[in-house]
């Protein structure tokens, strides 16, 4: 291959990467669009008076734009709950089969926590969003249960596979992601409502009281 042939094929596999890049992005934008329109909408009336119309014409989509990134209206106001999945399967490689369960499973879902560790950031104010709306909202409550026991079967049945024979117990493994995820969501319930009633709210700092008491 000559040194012009190099370049240039190279030249298209960075333009490829960038286009790639690009249309992300805007996928990305895209997605936080729907979802900021539908927590306007929902948290200045209801979940069950807005429909989907309303989210896609608020957010400047059409409907069926809408379900290719959502599959309910409810699934909208949600990404937060996406976002741990993305969280959870990107963390899945740096588990330790030979190691703690217990440790490796905290650890594992401990990164859930993550990105909200900054009050100030765009997405701790959305999961404040979140928390607020789900407690007045029964469907999002609903939701996020659903969402909850899809992922708890999903990390059961990945890490199963990853631990192999070394944790044999499916019903020590069902226990360990449980405790984590309850940990998990009893941080987030009390950061959120020390945000609320204006108390300091450090999420790294409740997150670690949660897990130590769970010990």
């Amino acid at each position: 291959m000559g040194a012009g042939t190099a370049e240039r094929r190279a030249k298209t596999e960075a333009e490829q990467g960038h286009g790639q890049g690009l249309r992300e992005r805007r996928r990305q934008q895209t997605r936080a669009e729907i979802t900021d329109a539908a927590l306007e909408l929902f948290a200045k009336g209801s979940v069950a008076a807005t429909t989907v119309d309303e989210i896609a014409a608020a957010a400047g989509v059409s409907p069926r734009t809408f379900f290719r990134y959502f599959a309910s209206k409810e699934d909208a106001a949600l990404p937060v709950h996406q976002d741990f999945n993305a969280a959870i399967a990107a963390g899945l490689p740096s588990v330790d089969p030979q190691g703690e369960l217990r440790r490796e499973v905290h650890g594992l879902y401990g990164l859930m926590v993550q990105p909200y560790l900054d009050n100030a950031s765009p997405a701790a104010q959305r999961m404040l969003q979140v928390t607020r709306l789900m407690r007045k909202e029964p469907s999002l409550r609903a939701a996020v249960v659903h969402q909850s026991l899809e992922r708890t079967e999903e990390v059961q049945a990945a890490l199963a596979a990853r631990f192999g024979a070394v944790h044999e117990d499916a019903l020590e493994l069902r226990l360990a992601i449980d405790i984590a995820s309850a940990v998990v969501r009893a941080s987030f319930d009390a950061w959120a409502s020390r945000l609320e009633t204006g108390e300091p709210a450090d999420l790294a700092a409740i997150y670690q009281q949660a897990l130590d008491f769970s010990k």
